[in-house]
């Protein structure tokens, strides 16, 4: 794919650059929301671009274009050579020809691509149907969701390296909103496969009327600390809002709580954290990162050590460590950190055994602000959550909206077990069930 696009840039480049890389990437995804069994929404959409990053007397420039043709590649080289000379960092940057994987990698299933338009605008419509029947206590579905996507990305450079890799996948949400006489609450529910064979509309449907009509007639909970059980999504979008905390990028520039603690005891012993850039059907499973380095699985947090960050070559150069993997890029900017599938390994603790351990929990459901609320420098958190109240092992009511405040950090370290409900979230990063000894709950 691609091929005389990239000789041509190569072919060009030569004599004016003493290195240069070319990344393409291209995208294309569908996507139909339906409201009342009308279709509401209806899209296509392509994002392609291709950038190059050249090398010039040690010193590198980027440039992109979403033109693909030869004038465009033209300017393009030009434009990466001379913003090269704009660029003030004495950092070495340095391509090379990496090795393949420790694995044969491939995220790409064709039978995705054969499901028609009917039968994806079908499938949207039959979710709304069934979960407006599913309880007379829903109001409305104010949106079913439908989509898929395709992503290919392709790298070469003057070394050698030469990669390509193509994934897809599906996905579906929809929105229940439920009420009685004394309040409304709304609930979503996702679903994420890269297997027909996953498509079900009725779990989708039922599941998310259960999660919101479970929330109703709820009563206040008492300020005060409390020991809580963040469930398997919770924990997930807490371990995607604070990942970031592991980069090198962000541990280099004194951005992180992990900075200066390697090889220390961070964690409670339960606690394992994982990022597996090879995690079979990972929704950010690749063969490669994005500088071409090989992907692999990184042990970043094990029985309560930390023993790696991130990194991507660069940040790994400055450390003498080599890269895990972790390089991260669009083809509109330059080369960054990010996770992959990153999860928290799943203990052995069932949800039963969890809700059993203190006379009185509190079990949280939903969280939002984890963006505003989350300090990802310090750790500290101040969420708005829902959620229910259990007493010896028994679920007893839901609660009204309330504030779960604590840090990360401490939260880690206080972690009295891990359950064994592990799940993916709606993404690429994963948790089970978690037990933390108490954070701070104000009604």
């Amino acid at each position: 794919m691609f091929e005389k696009d990239f000789q041509f840039i190569f072919d060009y480049a030569a004599g004016k650059v003493d290195d240069i890389e070319i990344y393409l990437s291209l995208s294309n995804a569908f996507s139909v929301r339906v409201n009342q069994q009308k279709i509401e929404d209806f899209k296509y959409a392509d994002a392609n671009g291709l950038s190059v990053r050249v090398i010039q007397k040690g010193v590198e420039g980027y440039a992109y274009t979403e033109r693909l043709d030869e004038e465009a590649y033209k300017l393009v080289v030009d434009e990466a050579l001379k913003n090269s000379s704009y660029t003030d960092s004495d950092e070495e940057v340095i391509l090379d020809n990496f090795p393949p994987a420790s694995r044969e990698v491939d995220e790409y299933n064709p039978q995705l691509e054969k499901i028609s338009v009917e039968e994806r605008i079908a499938f949207a419509k039959k979710v709304e149907r069934i979960a407006r029947d599913a309880d007379p206590r829903v109001i409305n579905i104010p949106m079913t969701v439908l989509g898929n996507a395709t992503v290919t990305k392709k790298i070469a450079n003057s070394k050698g390296l030469k990669k390509e890799d193509t994934a897809n996948y599906m996905y579906a949400y929809t929105g229940v909103l439920a009420g009685n006489d004394e309040e409304k609450r709304m609930s979503y529910e996702t679903l994420m496969i890269k297997d027909i064979t996953a498509m079900d509309a009725d779990a989708l449907a039922r599941t998310a009327v259960k999660k919101t009509v479970d929330l109703l007639d709820s009563k206040p909970v008492e300020t005060g600390m409390y020991s809580v059980v963040l469930n398997n999504e919770m924990m997930a979008d807490m371990m995607s809002t604070f990942a970031g905390v592991f980069s090198a990028q962000a541990v280099q520039e004194g951005r992180s709580l992990f900075a200066g603690k390697l090889t220390t005891q961070v964690a409670n012993d339960k606690i394992t954290i994982i990022d597996d850039g090879l995690y079979p059907g990972g929704f950010a499973t690749s063969a490669f990162d994005g500088e071409g380095y090989p992907s692999m699985t990184t042990m970043l947090i094990e029985n309560g050590v930390l023993r790696s960050y991130l990194h991507n070559t660069k940040t790994a150069r400055k450390e003498g460590v080599e890269s895990t993997g972790n390089a991260s890029r669009s083809y509109k900017g330059p080369v960054g950190i990010s996770t992959t599938n990153f999860y928290l390994k799943p203990g052995e603790t069932s949800r039963k055994e969890l809700f059993a351990t203190h006379p009185q929990i509190i079990e949280i459901v939903s969280l939002q602000g984890l963006h505003s609320g989350a300090n990802t420098i310090s750790g500290d958190f101040s969420l708005s959550g829902e959620g229910f109240l259990w007493e010896n092992g028994v679920r007893q009511y839901s609660l009204k909206t309330f504030t779960v405040s604590g840090n990360f950090l401490k939260m880690l370290n206080n972690t009295e077990a891990v359950g064994d409900d592990f799940k993916f979230n709606t993404s690429s990063f994963g948790a089970p069930s978690v037990l933390v000894g108490t954070l701070s709950i104000s009604g």
